[in-house]
């Protein structure tokens, strides 16, 4: 078992986050739906023409994901510190 990829089993509850393809992060349901609305929304999120940051630069205000290497999806703080709080809980969550 890999923990965070789709290697791993979700205690009764909780599902994989899903937020790209292979990522067995464990959540609620909720979570799961919040990350596919994150995805969804991701270009209203980055700021036209690029910035500092390149061609990805987010919006002011949002910030990357970074639930997984690589994450550049723009949101919120709050939904930053949300993505690293599952991260960090993902042991819980996990059956295996």
């Amino acid at each position: 078992m890999t923990v965070g990829t789709a290697a791993a089993v979700c205690k009764p509850g909780y599902v994989w986050r899903d937020a790209k393809d292979g990522d067995g992060v464990c959540v609620t349901p909720a979570e799961r739906d919040d990350a596919k609305k994150q995805n969804a929304n991701a270009e209203n999120n980055w700021q036209v023409g690029g910035g500092a940051s390149g061609p990805n630069t987010c919006r002011m205000g949002y910030v990357w994901r970074e639930a997984f290497g690589g994450d550049v999806v723009c949101v919120t703080p709050f939904e930053r510190d949300t993505a690293r709080r599952q991260n960090a809980e993902n042991a819980q969550h996990t059956a295996n």
